[in-house]
């Protein structure tokens, strides 16, 4: 899938100034097709190849694991002086992956058509309408229960890695770009000082989640990043869930983007019935077989 914009920000998510602009950028995003993860990984791997060689290209793998059908495992920012350059690039590209330029508008949209299917590369409910960020990968374990929640409703979601303290520059293109990329949501778990939601919040117009992360060996039990993150200033609104449950975050924003989606809106009215429905289970049963008798 791709997509360009006039005059836009460079989007990289390298180190690179916020603050630096080029007339045309290009994101071509590197989607699973339905073969399986290794077979993806080596189509993805000889088009990130050829990227490599190119400088007007930076390339973004987020690391999952799964190369699943629409999942977007990466993508590769063509930042150029002019469009027709940019579109030569991007034409290079899709070539190598199997696909051909097909048109594009002059209002910045591009399409493309793949030779080997009649269905194009991408489609725009494929592209992420939340994003996962966390301060390390060591937040992992904690931050996955948010990604596994979108993934249960069918909300596309990117994950990566942004350090308050360690990348700053990164953090600051992150957050400038993340509406411009099309994210509605995003979501931020860190420990500790817990520095990213806010900072984030603080550079992006679109709804932050805040969620506490419990660092390994931590003295404080996770208090900390909760009081770090809830207590923000006047002016910049961090939505916090309890530490630890990105769960709840993911719910959060699921409920954040179906107050305009009605297809998710009525998944997320299924979603209280079935949990209505497990609670009014156990309690007929433990009335049934009386408390000394439930669980056994």
């Amino acid at each position: 899938g791709v997509g360009d914009s006039e005059a836009a920000k460079k989007s990289s998510f390298t180190n690179s100034s916020s603050s630096t602009t080029t007339p045309t950028t290009i994101m071509l995003n590197i989607l699973g097709r339905g073969e399986t993860t290794a077979e993806g990984a080596a189509r993805a791997e000889r088009l990130m190849a050829v990227a490599r060689a190119h400088p007007l290209c930076k390339i973004h793998w987020y690391g999952k694991e799964e190369v699943k059908k629409g999942r977007k495992v990466g993508h590769i920012n063509i930042v150029a002086a002019t469009r027709e350059e940019a579109r030569l690039v991007l034409s290079e590209l899709l070539k190598v992956d199997g696909v051909r330029l097909a048109n594009a508008s002059l209002d910045g949209v591009l399409t493309s058509s793949s030779s080997s299917s009649s269905s194009s590369s991408s489609s725009s409910s494929s592209l992420p309408k939340v994003g996962i960020i966390m301060g390390s990968d060591s937040d992992l374990p904690t931050m996955k229960a948010a990604a596994a929640i979108l993934e249960e409703f069918g909300v596309p979601v990117e994950v990566t890695i942004v350090s308050a303290h360690r990348t700053p520059e990164r953090l600051v293109e992150y957050a400038h770009t993340a509406h411009k990329r099309g994210l509605e949501v995003i979501i931020a778990g860190a420990g500790g000082a817990a520095h990213l939601p806010g900072m984030v919040a603080a550079m992006t117009p679109l709804p932050v989640v805040g969620v506490p992360v419990k660092p390994a060996g931590s003295h404080l039990d996770g208090v900390d990043a909760l009081l770090s993150i809830v207590q923000m200033p006047k002016g910049v609104p961090v939505a916090t869930v309890a530490i630890g449950n990105a769960a709840n975050a993911g719910l959060l924003a699921v409920r954040i983007i179906a107050t305009h989606d009605e297809e998710l809106k009525n998944k997320m009215l299924r979603y209280q019935e079935e949990m209505t429905e497990v609670v009014m289970k156990k309690a007929h049963k433990l009335e049934t077989v009386g408390w000394a008798n439930y669980g056994k």
